[in-house]
């Protein structure tokens, strides 16, 4: 539903074997005062369904009984569609049952033939405020809920300092902004930050990791699909880009998308419109694109891996994220942040002593917060008496440099899932004396699954000496 002018738009598709019929709501509703209805007239359900996939409409007339599919038919096979058009069921074959069944199936209402011209007008205006007011009520849900378990950025650093400033310049426009960072370094909380601080904010954030996603799937993740485009589609599937409409799409690791996709994201950036795998109905692109590497897109540019065309589309701002290792002063307010998070009620009980302090300060940190996160999680299950020292921190004193690491996700064997979970696990039973009652309550674990744990890692409890 628009604004044309002065006057409300409303595209309305209306679909009746019989012309007289069509042209009677053809007259009434374009005799309505203060709207403008869009009208696109059919004579069959199987009409009805090409101009629901040709273009999007707010409210769609369906007679019950046309040749072909029959109304019924035509509203089954756009139910699971989140994006349908309400739709009031119009005949004069209307029966308790056929109106309960089209109720059940998700009409908007059921009018019988003759038609009243008042009471059609005045329910296609409702219906179509409806399908506005359904869709805004669900993009608020959807902001509230990321607003509800929003994670805030946590900096001394003035680099950092900057890095804010320029979000906070940036945001309220709809310019797209580039994010450029080490891996781990928190590339998504920028782009949260330029979400939650621009005009889009209370529509969705949605967000693709470009490099987790294999190149055959990712056109359906960003544009969607129409049901039966490809073998095993059996039914249509709504895209990133349709459900970031009128907020904020983020795609992470954008130098790994594959080049075919690059030029239809471009197309979607340009024309603000785009098609999902095996449609031919062009949908409007309301969104604004962030987008983060941590890859050197120009040299990709130069490489011919990734276009150049749409690396200058995408660039206008660029925010560029130090890694961990040149904010030192970071290292232990992060920490201290990480332990009042994981362990909100006995925050202030925690401190780190000085040698782990010093340690954490000397480490490189070549996964940069994401690792810090990581290591901080071990500690504070393998710590005693709420106290973090070194020994529980698992680090190598001399720290691995940058350029080992290449700027990669830390490669500590103490932090490798199955070693970390026996570790706890023995830590558990020692410190409890193999009370296994006590170190399930200590984990936070059920006794039973400590049980089948032990089993699993083939612990056994120590010979006592007599």
């Amino acid at each position: 539903m628009e604004a044309h002018g002065e006057l409300e738009t409303i595209a309305v598709l209306v679909a009746d074997d019989d012309e007289d019929q069509r042209l009677l709501i053809e007259r009434i509703l374009g005799s309505t005062e203060g709207v403008r209805h869009e009208l696109t007239l059919v004579p069959d359900g199987r009409s009805a369904l090409g101009a629901l996939r040709e273009r999007a409409f707010d409210v769609v007339l369906l007679d019950l009984s046309m040749p072909g599919l029959d109304g019924l038919e035509v509203l089954r096979a756009v139910a699971d569609d989140p994006a349908r058009p309400q739709v009031i069921f119009v005949s004069g074959k209307g029966t308790v049952s056929t109106a309960t069944r089209a109720m059940k199936l998700g009409a908007y209402d059921f009018v019988e033939k003759p038609v009243d011209a008042a009471r059609l007008q005045a329910l296609v205006w409702k219906a179509a405020e409806a399908r506005r007011t359904l869709s805004k009520s669900e993009r608020l849900e959807a902001a509230a809920r990321r607003s509800a378990t929003s994670v805030r950025i946590v900096s001394q650093d003035p680099r950092m300092g900057e890095v804010l400033d320029l979000v906070a310049r940036v945001a309220p426009s709809d310019v797209s902004v580039l994010v450029v960072g080490e891996s781990g370094t928190g590339k998504e909380l920028i782009a949260r930050e330029v979400h939650r601080l621009s005009g889009r904010h209370a529509a969705p954030l949605v967000a693709l990791n470009c490099a987790a996603v294999a190149p055959s799937l990712a056109e359906s993740e960003l544009f969607g699909h129409e049901k039966g485009a490809f073998t095993g589609a059996g039914a249509r599937k709504i895209g990133l880009i349709e459900l970031a409409e009128g907020g904020t799409l983020f795609l992470d690791e954008i130098g790994d998308l594959d080049l075919g996709l690059q030029a239809k994201l471009l197309r979607a950036l340009e024309a603000r419109v785009f098609r999902r795998v095996g449609g031919v109905k062009e949908i409007p692109a309301d969104f604004r694109l962030v987008s983060a590497t941590n890859r050197p897109l120009r040299k990709l540019v130069e490489e011919e891996a990734f276009r150049d065309d749409l690396f200058y589309r995408i660039n206008a701002v660029v925010v560029e994220l130090p890694p961990l290792r040149e904010r030192p002063e970071d290292i232990l307010l992060l920490a201290r942040h990480f332990l009042s998070e994981l362990t909100p009620a006995e925050a202030e009980q925690w401190t780190i002593d000085p040698e782990a302090a010093r340690a954490m300060e000397a480490y490189d940190w070549p996964g940069n917060v994401r690792e810090l996160r990581n290591v901080i999680e071990r500690a504070a299950l393998l710590a005693r008496d709420h106290v973090i020292r070194a020994r529980d921190l698992g680090l190598d004193p001399a720290g691995p440099s940058s350029e080992e690491a290449g700027g990669s996700p830390p490669a500590l064997p103490s932090l490798r899932l199955d070693e970390l979970e026996a570790m706890a696990v023995r830590e558990a039973l020692e410190r409890t004396g193999w009370h296994q009652g006590r170190a399930a309550e200590l984990l936070g674990i059920s006794e039973r699954t400590l049980h089948r744990r032990i089993r699993a890692l083939g612990l056994r409890r120590p010979h006592r000496r007599s």
